[in-house]
Formats: C-alpha cells, sequence, structure tokens
C-alpha cells in the first residue's frame, strides 16, 4: 500500500472540505492498514511498526490542517486514538532503532565490549517485548475507536464537502503561516538538543503541510524545499537519537553501579565506549546543522517570493 505522502486528485480549485475528505480517507486508511500488520508482524519487518507511526503522523498533521473544516466531536475522537496509536507504536520503533545500532556499534565489537553488547541486547530485546504487548492492546481498545470516528468524521465531511473557502486560499494562508514560523526558529540558531528537538518538531509539521498543499504551490516547493527540509528531519532525528541513546546508558550505568555492582566491572568497558562515541558524534551533527542552516537561509528567502505571487501559482 502506498504511504498516503502525497495526495492524488487535490486542486487548488476545489472547495477545502473536499480536500479534507481526500487527504483524511486517504491518511486514515494508511494507519487501518498498517495498524495490524505492526500488530501481528512486527518481528518479521520493522517497516511496519515504521510506517504505523508515520501514518499516524501524516494523519495527525491532517487533522491539524483541517481543523477549521472539521466538526470537533469526531476531529477530537480521531486525534485521540491516533496519539494513543503514535506512542505505542513509538515506543516499539524506538527499541528497533537502539537494536540496530546495537549492531552497529564498534565500541561492542571488541573483547572488552561484548559483555555489555550481550547485555544490552537482551535488555532491548525485552524492552522492545514489553512495547510490542503494549502496542497490541492499544491496538485491541483504540483502534476500533478509531475506525468508527474516521467513519463518522468523513460521513461529515462528505455530507458537507462542498463547503468552505477554496483549497488553493486555504493552503496558501495555512503554509505561510507555518512556513513563517518554522524560519523564525531556524534563525534563532537553536543549539541544544531540546532546542532542536522542538526545531525538528517544527520542521515535521512543515513538511506534512507541504505534502498537502503542494497541489496549490509552485513546483519549486515540492523540487527544492521539500528535500532540504527532509534533510533537517534526518539530522535533527540522529541527534536526538544519539542523544537520547546516550541518556539511556547513563541511567543504566547509574542503575548497574548501585544496584548490580557485581557485573559492575564487566560491563563497564562496553558501556563507557559507547557513551563515549555517541557524546564524540555530537559535535559534527551540530557542524552539519550549521551547513544545513546556512543553505536554509537562502532557500527560505525564494519561498518567501514565491508566496508573495500567487497568481504564479499553478
Amino acid at each position: 500500500m502506498a504511504d498516503g505522502k502525497w495526495i492524488e486528485g487535490l486542486t487548488p480549485g476545489m472547495s477545502v472540505g473536499a480536500a479534507a475528505h481526500k487527504v483524511l480517507s486517504i491518511r486514515c486508511a494508511v494507519v487501518q492498514h498498517y495498524l495490524p500488520l505492526a500488530v501481528e508482524k512486527a518481528d518479521e519487518d520493522i517497516e511496519y511498526v515504521h510506517q504505523l507511526r508515520v501514518g499516524t503522523r501524516r494523519a495527525g498533521a491532517a487533522l491539524r490542517v483541517f481543523r477549521a473544516v472539521l466538526p470537533n466531536r469526531w476531529r477530537r475522537r480521531v486525534r485521540r486514538a491516533l496519539r494513543q496509536l503514535r506512542q505505542a507504536a513509538g515506543a516499539v520503533r524506538d527499541w528497533d532503532v537502539f537494536l540496530v545500532h546495537l549492531g552497529q556499534a564498534k565500541p561492542l565489537h571488541t573483547a572488552a565490549g561484548r559483555p555489555a553488547a550481550d547485555f544490552l541486547l537482551g535488555y532491548g530485546l525485552g524492552q522492545r517485548r514489553a512495547a510490542l504487548i503494549h502496542l497490541a492492546a492499544v491496538a485491541a481498545t483504540d483502534g476500533p475507536d478509531f475506525d468508527e470516528a474516521a467513519r463518522q468524521l468523513l460521513a461529515a465531511l462528505d455530507e458537507h464537502g462542498g463547503r468552505g473557502p477554496s483549497f488553493r486560499q486555504f493552503a496558501l494562508d495555512q503554509f505561510h503561516t507555518l512556513l513563517t514560523g518554522f524560519h523564525q526558529a531556524v534563525l534563532a540558531d537553536p543549539s541544544q538538543p531540546a532546542e532542536l528537538h522542538q526545531l525538528r518538531i517544527q520542521g515535521k509539521r512543515l513538511r506534512y503541510a507541504l505534502e498537502i498543499f503542494v497541489p496549490c504551490l509552485p513546483e519549486w516547493f515540492r523540487d527544492h524545499l521539500y528535500p532540504l527540509i527532509e534533510q533537517l528531519q534526518e539530522l535533527l532525528g540522529t541527534i536526538q537519537d544519539t542523544v537520547v541513546e546516550a541518556e539511556r546508558l547513563r541511567e543504566l550505568a547509574v542503575y548497574l553501579r548501585q544496584h548490580r555492582p557485581q557485573e559492575w566491572p564487566r560491563l563497564r568497558p562496553g558501556l563507557d565506549s559507547r557513551t563515549k562515541s555517541l557524546r564524540a558524534q555530537i559535535p559534527p551533527l551540530r557542524k552539519a546543522f550549521q551547513k544545513w542552516r546556512s543553505q536554509w537561509l537562502i532557500q527560505a528567502e525564494q519561498a518567501h517570493q514565491l508566496l508573495a505571487a500567487p497568481l504564479s501559482v499553478a
């Protein structure tokens, strides 16, 4: 099944209600497709959980974009169910990433590091299993609620879909606001992990909105701006994963020293080396962000110029 990134059939002249129906029907269908696969076949392919997580994010972004034209009762129910599913899938995905990185960690592939590697493998597998059990429980309770609320939401849009302004004007207004807010956040030049994480969240919102609004914008936005935002997401995602893993290992080290002192001398070399290597990755990643930021400042100027001339939109 397609991931629902680009929505076929959207046109600038359609009503915003009709656009909302088309986008949400596809985005909700992606979640419904991947939810049983993530619950039942996550051990066969970790991409099922990843696609479920991304699908819930895109569906949530569509709810946020079209909030003004959605009936609040069903919008809130869909949003709540999506949040529960996203968080549960996110927990599994975090441990999938942890285990992938574990297999790539050179400090753990030495004689001194192998005891820690074995310990972390068992720890990660146990945590992932617990997260999968939780995902299955959430799917059993919130999955049916999501299905019903999404059905009711789409039915309401189908009944009143012809109302509202044109999709083009709606898209231009919304996208300009999102772009301006994101650009201001970049201008603030964040450097701390928490600040960069917040910028990543804003970037996701801009990216997911652009996926919806791209039929109403010049092709330049899809060809040039979108890849730049994607690049930032990858970079900031790597920074976030690295910071989180280093902190997780630090907390494990504290626990082991306090509660398993007999095991600590055997596990310490690998844990210390892995933590040190993770922290060493942060400065180059921050330099990469500064390089990206320089590119953004150039491209953002052109983006604002294009938005200031809406008649040029195809």
